[in-house]
């Protein structure tokens, strides 16, 4: 079980892309579980309907319009930790349940979980190993503004609410430099687990 973290646009997804592919990892990103656990009808919809009444945060057919509610939590720290508070303790009893049918099955060789607050929701606890995606500032915000179309300013209000850089090292077991190629990236997961299996 490998906790996967970093800052946006440190280039996880290549990575995570790596690991399904060599080493037949099952990878589950958190932010795409949570987009199931909050499609209209379910329970945590109803809740984010209340949390952003009034703020347009909602299509016509009353799925969240994603960018809409990124530009009003970014804005505001403290509707940002209400969302948090009510998605995030619904994705980990998710994973959780995930984790426990891939045991039952004994098919996997790795369970891989990405999670932006990976380290802030407790994820060592579920996890035998953190992995920190490192890439240089400059570099994240070169792939944001490129891959993404993000302003100036947006980079720098995501920037300001994750963690710093100090603080992902201190509580991950392995950093990847994910700031030159993609073949030394690659180069470093194999000095961890080896050659791969596929």
């Amino acid at each position: 079980m490998i906790g996967v973290t970093g800052g946006v646009g440190a280039g996880k997804s290549l990575l995570l892309a790596y690991l399904e592919e060599k080493y037949g990892a099952c990878v589950v990103r958190t932010d795409e579980l949570a987009q199931e656990l909050i499609r209209p009808g379910t329970d945590l919809h109803g809740s984010l309907q209340e949390l952003f009444r009034g703020k347009n945060a909602f299509d016509p057919e009353g799925g969240l319009i994603r960018t809409r509610a990124a530009e009003l939590i970014f804005k505001d720290p403290t509707l940002r930790a209400r969302m948090n508070d009510l998605i995030h303790p619904a994705v980990k009893t998710e994973l959780i349940r995930q984790i426990a049918d891939r045991k039952k099955e004994g098919r996997t060789p790795y369970f891989v979980v990405e999670a932006a607050l990976l380290i802030e929701d407790g994820y060592k606890k579920i996890c035998d190993e953190l992995w920190y995606i490192y890439a240089d500032e400059n570099r994240r915000r070169d792939r944001l503004r490129k891959s993404r179309g993000y302003s100036d300013e947006k980079i720098n209000a995501i920037f300001a609410s994750q963690l710093s850089e100090e603080l992902f090292r201190r509580n991950c077991t392995h950093v990847i430099d994910n700031s030159g190629s993609v073949e030394e990236s690659y180069r470093q997961i194999r000095s961890i687990l080896g050659d791969g299996i596929i």
